[in-house]
């Protein structure tokens, strides 16, 4: 039973990938498999992970859980009923706890207020690093590429190449630079992937068709029009995102020396970084030589190529090309995941649809992605899929050191830190205070439930964070991008609601799929799509 639960979670997420060839597919199913095994009997006779010595007294230590296994920790209890095993935890063992979690080891969870405490707190918990334990996009792209290009160090006190420019270019006021390209790559895409006749059906599914859909809008954005609307580099990037999520979790999951094999014999991404560096390097040397003039496209790949170095020195063209796969894999990734979120929630609710579609229609002829970001049953609706389709844990934070916390407990150096963030969105306690009247926020409806309604008129945007929506984030590690992105989705529902009637085929919601009790992925349930 243990071996087979670990096993079918990882082989669903390597089974929902159509942009795969069959043949290839079937290679990494078989191959999954035989990798699973080979996991367990590693777990069976290694020691535990994250075990570091400690001279703490181990009553200040967070408690562990109780009922865990040998070797598998509390995973299948986890597993089985995350939102009901961590509200247990919590309510017995107070707001901070360990768990253990198979290839992460000893996990600390933090609760509640404790969530935005080590999210402000950057000098002694560290969110790059402890994100990568889960996505280890970085490696996986090292692994892949470093025998033909290795990218420069970057100094923990220089502006960070990818960061900066997005924190800077990218706010609520800017966005509007990008209006046409959206406009002109989501029609591009639509009318290339999923042309409907009326009445006519289509199984899709939502989470593959939207991966490539996003690729047609990420790439002319951040790489430029003059490259971006490439369909190889479209393909390409739809591909090397799915690629490095699946990659990532055997990097993160599996020893050291397995996952790099994997990562290099098949998930490898040599091919899309060749196509980034063969299409955008030209490009990015143009405009560093003035053969572009003053007036070039603003594009992700130029601001980075323009932002200079500690030294004062600027970057080279073959660095900053090389940073459009991190800035690929953020937009793609995290705006389809949201995205077909969005759709499998609107699929199960018909007079919702109708809904949006009488406010879409107020715009008329003009429907672009700053109007519709106006409309405000399609914002709230958009912050209540952030608010109830997020990670049981997430937010992901190393330990730089042996912390105390303000609970008591010391979380010692080196730790894994994860928030228990679907939790603190179902927690009344952690609402907003509303600016006119002074009163606390009161919910029109249990936060159990889901309630496209339930921020019309309140003030409370999609893009505004707090302990009671933790999607984008918190404080230094609030999403910069996020203004953008949620734009971008909001229009693209808008769009496909125009187009395109869908539905489950039992009119239900579709289960979410939930990787080690933590990590929550769009349903793998086709939707049916129906032309109007």
């Amino acid at each position: 039973m243990i071996i087979s639960t670990v096993k079918d979670k990882v082989l669903s997420l390597l089974s929902n990938d159509t942009l795969l060839p069959d043949k290839s597919k079937k290679q990494y199913i078989t191959l999954s498999a035989a990798a699973t095994v080979t996991f367990i009997l590693w777990r069976l006779c290694s020691k535990r992970r994250n075990q570091t010595s400690t001279t703490i007294d181990p009553a200040l230590l967070p408690p562990f859980v109780k009922g865990g296994i040998p070797f598998f920790g509390n995973l299948l209890d986890l597993q089985k009923n995350p939102a009901k095993f961590l509200d247990h935890a919590r309510d017995t063992l107070g707001p901070c706890f360990s768990l253990q979690i198979p290839g992460q080891g000893n996990v600390v969870v933090i609760t509640g207020p404790l969530i935005g405490e080590v999210m402000k707190s950057t000098k002694k918990f560290d969110f790059n690093r402890g994100i990568e334990t889960i996505v280890p996009a970085a490696k996986v792209v090292s692994e892949s590429y470093k025998h033909k290009f290795v990218v420069e160090k970057i100094n923990s006190r220089e502006k960070h190449p990818i960061i900066y420019p997005v924190k800077q270019n990218f706010r609520e006021h800017q966005i509007d630079v990008f209006s046409e390209r959206i406009q002109t790559a989501l029609k591009m895409g639509l009318d290339k992937e999923l042309v409907l006749s009326k009445g006519e059906q289509r199984a899709v599914n939502a989470w593959e068709f939207l991966t490539i859909l996003i690729a047609y809008i990420s790439c002319p954005c951040f790489a430029g029009s003059k490259v971006g609307y490439d369909k190889d580099l479209i393909a390409g990037m739809a591909t090397f995102t799915q690629k490095i999520i699946k990659a990532g979790v055997f990097l993160s999951i599996f020893p050291d020396w397995l996952g790099k094999f994997l990562v290099r014999n098949f998930y490898s991404v040599e091919a899309e970084m060749d196509l980034i560096m063969k299409l955008l390097v030209p490009e990015l040397q143009k405009i560093r030589s003035g053969e572009a003039g003053d007036d070039y496209e603003v594009t992700f790949s130029s601001m980075a190529l323009n932002l200079p170095k500690e030294d004062g020195q600027l970057r080279s063209p073959e660095d900053a090309a090389y940073y459009f796969n991190n800035i690929a894999l953020a937009s793609i990734h995290t705006t389809s995941h949201f995205a077909s979120f969005a759709l499998h929630e609107l699929a199960c609710r018909p007079s919702l649809v109708d809904d949006l579609r009488a406010e879409i229609a107020t715009l008329g002829n003009d429907r672009t992605p700053e109007s519709v970001a106006t409309l405000p049953l399609m914002d709230s609706f958009f912050r209540e899929v952030l608010r109830c389709d997020v990670d049981f844990l997430g937010m992901h934070h190393l330990s730089l050191k042996d912390n105390v916390l303000s609970s008591g407990h010391i979380v010692p150096k080196g730790s894994l830190v994860v928030g228990a963030v679907a939790q603190a969105h179902r927690d009344s306690r952690f609402l907003p205070i509303d600016k006119d009247t002074g009163n606390v926020y009161t919910e029109c409806s249990s936060l159990d439930e889901f309630d496209a309604y339930r921020f019309v008129n309140k003030k409370m945007k999609s893009t505004t964070i707090g302990l009671d929506h933790l999607t984008f984030g918190l404080g230094p590690h609030a999403c910069p991008g996020r203004y953008f992105a949620a734009n971008e989705i909001k229009y693209v529902v808008a769009e496909m609601l125009v187009r395109y009637n869908f539905r489950t085929k039992s009119g239900k919601r579709a289960p979410d799929n939930v990787l080690l009790g933590m990590t929550r992925f769009p349903p793998t349930e086709n939707l049916i799509f129906e032309g109007l």
